[in-house]
């Protein structure tokens, strides 16, 4: 059941005067929204100011019920001061009414100033509930766009009047959106690179099949999602792209906490290990969720810690930089971890940026040393998105440095810190390669630091990664 809600809320306020003419300000505010399965409550807050002296602040809670009809409450506050820093509440008033289905309802009430003067406003709502027919898809498509608005939908590009038919429903699309209806599943907007990712899987012909809400904040406020019918959803954040996470484990997500859990949000979309093999995965900010015979089970894993990680990239920056053997490393130490990257398919490692300090002998004993900090960002790489069943060469490279240097003669120092860093880094430095028999899924760059390579736990994936173990802990 869809709710076509259409109101318009006037304030009259008067700000009384001891002592000549009082003031008067009307503050009008209207909208059409929607309420329905997805969303059954819908807020509005206004601010009206008169004079130099009163502040009206209300707000309406409009709430869908199961009969069609809307219960609404409106709640104003009277403050004396229009500053929306005055916290003199000199008032408060509420109603509260029920709108049947398909009817039009003006009401009425005051709110006044209780503690001194005659300051008032009368605030009168006056509401249209128009219930839509699950079946009219054509009303439900036409009612949805109405409420986005043409700066949200863009101009049609299908037919509004004569909604396609898709599998399971109606579709109308539009520059900027598409508009889904069904009776089973309600009207519904998808839009962005959520729209773009749906529409690359297969759209409605996709098991994911027609969306069951708008695209919608996350509760961590940081991203957006789309839920479908077909068990599954598109959740997009700005560090990782649109990712497809369904079934069951999309429902082993849930039950961590969805993208405030300990996996974060999802980085790739839902993988199948081979078309004959009911074993699928799916990568994350923080892990790999593995499925097969109808659970999750903990993939094989081989990692380094933040420590080992630091210890491993000091040897290499010494053994690049033996050469200079009048250069002095005071320390070389983890300054920051950077978020993941966007990415439509596969979203990119954390970067690791390393930072290096010391001096250069300068061979003058009564003039102190020329001092150096060196910072390198440094991308661990795969070649190729690990599928499970792909060769994959992994790799360091250097993505981003910056050299500081001071003291008597760093110009000199500088050049060669340069030279030196251009040179040592010019190629990635290679971390190994994993074969494809193994069942590879994931390397990851950990927010401490650290690095997990992820595999199957089943077949050789136990064995890959012990011996990718070996070979870390050679580095």
């Amino acid at each position: 059941m869809q709710n076509k809600i259409s109101y318009t809320s006037v304030m009259n306020i008067l700000d009384h005067e001891t002592f000549g003419s009082n003031e008067r300000a009307k503050v009008k505010n209207s909208d059409i929204f929607i309420l329905d399965a997805s969303k059954k409550t819908h807020h509005a807050f206004f601010i009206g100011k008169c004079g130099g002296e009163v502040r009206i602040e209300l707000k309406i809670t409009f709430k869908q019920n199961a009969s069609g009809s809307i219960s609404i409450k409106e709640y104003a506050k009277l403050y004396e001061g229009t500053s929306t820093n005055s916290t003199d509440l000199d008032g408060v008033a509420s109603k509260s009414i029920t709108i049947a289905k398909n009817q039009t309802k003006k009401v009425t009430f005051r709110v006044r100033n209780t503690d001194e003067g005659g300051d008032y406003a009368d605030i009168t709502l006056t509401v249209t509930n128009s219930v839509l027919s699950d079946s009219d898809c054509k009303a439900n498509i036409k009612a949805k766009a109405q409420a986005l608005g043409s700066g949200f939908t863009g101009a049609a590009t299908s037919n509004i009047n004569s909604p396609s038919t898709v599998k399971g429903g109606k579709r109308v699309t539009f520059q900027k959106c598409d508009i889904y209806c069904s009776s089973k599943t309600g009207t519904h907007e998808v839009h962005g690179a959520i729209r773009h990712k749906y529409n690359v899987v297969g759209g409605p012909n996709n098991a994911l099949s027609l969306p069951v809400t708008d695209e919608t904040t996350t509760p961590d406020k940081k991203g957006r999602y789309n839920h479908f019918i077909g068990n599954g959803s598109i959740y997009w954040h700005p560090t990782t792209g649109p990712k497809l996470v369904r079934g069951g484990i999309r429902h082993a997500w849930a039950k961590t906490g969805w993208e405030k859990g300990k996996y974060g949000y999802p980085t790739s979309d839902e993988m199948r290990m081979a078309p004959n093999l009911s074993e699928w995965f799916s990568d994350f900010q923080n892990g790999v969720i593995y499925w097969e015979k109808k659970k999750s089970v903990a993939p094989a894993t081989a990692s380094l810690s933040k420590t080992k990680v630091l210890a491993a990239f000091s040897r290499i920056f010494k053994d690049k930089a033996k050469g200079e053997k009048d250069l002095n490393i005071d320390s070389i130490k983890i300054s920051s971890v950077g978020k993941t990257g966007y990415d439509f398919t596969r979203s990119k490692n954390r970067k690791v940026t390393f930072k290096i300090e010391g001096d250069y002998e300068s061979g003058v004993f009564f003039i102190p040393n020329p001092s150096y900090t060196i910072t390198l960002r440094i991308a661990f790489e795969s070649d190729k998105n690990p599928d499970g069943n792909t060769t994959c060469k992994l790799s360091a490279k250097l993505d981003h440095w910056h050299i500081h240097t001071s003291g008597i003669g760093h110009e000199k120092l500088l050049k060669g810190l340069k030279n030196s860093i251009l040179k040592g880094f010019k190629d990635p430095i290679s971390l190994g390669e994993v074969p494809a028999g193994v069942r590879f899924l994931s390397f990851k760059v950990k927010k401490s630091g650290g690095i997990v390579l992820y595999f199957a736990p089943t077949g050789l994936g136990p064995f890959g990664a012990a011996v990718a173990q070996q070979k870390l802990n050679k580095l």
